[in-house]
């Protein structure tokens, strides 16, 4: 099976490519970046095939000919600039440009050739979570509440593609990211805020402290897990529905994490406190992502648990160069 990754050099793109190349199947990268040599020579010692095509998601005329030149038949669109407000103060067009044209460009591209299935990997943002009372289950009947540049251009691409992949008849599913953590998540200057969990277990390894405004509990969503729900909706011949949550069951706090990180590494320190080394999105709880209906017709969200992610992600960190 040939699968077409958009944004495929990114934190969800890179573990997507772990997944499909690791079972054995051909992936074509799009990225307008090249993997970093480390990654490409990981991913290319797995079972699968690894294509790389450098590009960007504005070019439609591409898009089309590298998806039907390489018989892809399923598509997952996982390309977008994950905007802070510095970035949307500075360049919002640009955020918009890419989050939104490049969305509706992929769909068109996916349509016109025909493929099997197109995935739009979506973001929890869009139902702007933190607005609700603590704990709130957030499931996919409740309204879109975007706030930023970042979340309207994600609430809008659901409908366009929606819409575009309507036109041509095309089999389309939305699966939203929870708070995603995990391998192969780094800085590459489309994603303005890195997860709490990345930055604390950098510190950790710099033994440096880690300082929390607010010791965050959420169901974070480890990166390997988020693709491989991704790839299910890829897979399933008939989803029920068209839009998925995907979080999972499990809620922890950042200091759960770092407690293990300080018993791995004793010189690391964590504290709740001012001022910060550590952002963790607010400064409050707010509601949790349901994964109860992709759990319903699928299983579960999440292979990994807290104990599971961590002693996983740490071998991912012992092997990096």
């Amino acid at each position: 099976m040939t699968y077409f990754i958009t944004g495929a050099t990114g934190f969800i793109g890179s573990n997507l490519i772990e997944h499909l190349c690791g079972r054995g199947d051909t992936v074509v990268a799009f990225d307008r970046g090249a993997l970093p040599e480390h990654q490409r020579r990981v991913f290319e010692g797995l079972p699968g095939e690894l294509v790389q095509v450098q590009g960007d998601v504005r070019d439609l005329p591409l898009l089309r000919e590298t998806i039907a030149r390489h018989g892809v038949s399923r598509v997952i669109h996982a390309a977008a600039i994950t905007s802070g407000p510095e970035r949307e103060t500075a360049d919002g067009p640009a955020v918009i440009d890419v989050n939104l044209v490049g969305t509706a460009n992929v769909a068109q591209a996916a349509g016109e050739v025909g493929v099997e299935r197109f995935v739009l990997a979506g973001s929890l943002g869009v139902y702007f979570v933190p607005g609700y009372p603590d704990g709130t289950v957030v499931d996919e009947s409740f309204p879109h509440r975007p706030g930023s540049l970042y979340t309207i251009s994600k609430s809008v691409a659901e409908a366009v593609a929606r819409r575009i992949c309507a036109l041509h008849r095309q089999s389309f599913v939305i699966g939203r990211i929870g708070t995603a953590y995990g391998p192969w998540e780094r800085q590459t200057g489309f994603r303005d805020t890195m997860s709490p969990v990345f930055e604390a277990t950098e510190l950790a390894l710099r033994g440096e402290q880690a300082v929390f405004k607010f010791d965050r509990p959420s169901n974070w969503h480890y990166g390997r897990d988020a693709a491989e729900t991704l790839v299910t909706l890829a897979d399933a011949t008939a989803p029920e529905h068209e839009d998925y949550n995907l979080g999972p069951a499990e809620v922890w706090a950042m200091t759960d994490w770092c407690a293990r990180l300080a018993e791995r590494l004793p010189g690391f320190r964590y504290e709740v406190g001012t001022p910060t080394t550590v952002e963790v999105y607010d400064e409050r709880e707010g509601g949790r992502i349901s994964g109860t209906r992709f759990a319903a017709e699928f299983g579960p969200t999440a292979r990994f648990g807290i104990d599971a992610a961590f002693e996983d992600y740490m071998r991912w960190v012992d092997g990096r160069p």
